[in-house]
């Protein structure tokens, strides 16, 4: 009976132990991602991208897969080929307008 109680409490601490080391290494609900941001922030910039990339999919006056769409901290980053600057313009002002975005860095290059 001594030994299956040793080995059962054994076992627990062994499960038990990788889940501390889990929480106390950043993968609980406080942690940080690689880049510095928490969990949080960097959930809000996916969000934002994905909000951003979606008006852009939608609105036929440009071509959404030429440009990809990047977030840090509110900072919208666009990068790739338009046909012209009345496009690169379109896809700034759709960027602007999501919320939670802060600054729109538009690195649209003019490409016929």
């Amino acid at each position: 009976m001594r030994i299956t109680t040793g080995l059962i409490l054994a076992a627990l601490f062994v499960s038990l132990y990788g889940c501390a080391s889990a929480v106390s290494g950043g993968y609980g609900q406080g942690g940080r991602t690689d880049d510095g941001r928490s969990y949080a922030e960097a959930r809000a910039d996916n969000q934002i991208t994905a909000a951003v990339n979606s008006l852009l999919v939608r609105d036929k006056r440009i071509r959404a897969m030429d440009i990809r769409v990047s977030t840090f901290n509110g900072v919208v980053s666009l990068e790739g080929a338009v046909p012209d600057h009345s496009a690169a313009a379109v896809a700034q002002s759709l960027a602007a307008s999501v919320d939670g975005v802060q600054w729109v860095d538009n690195n649209l290059r003019v490409s016929p």
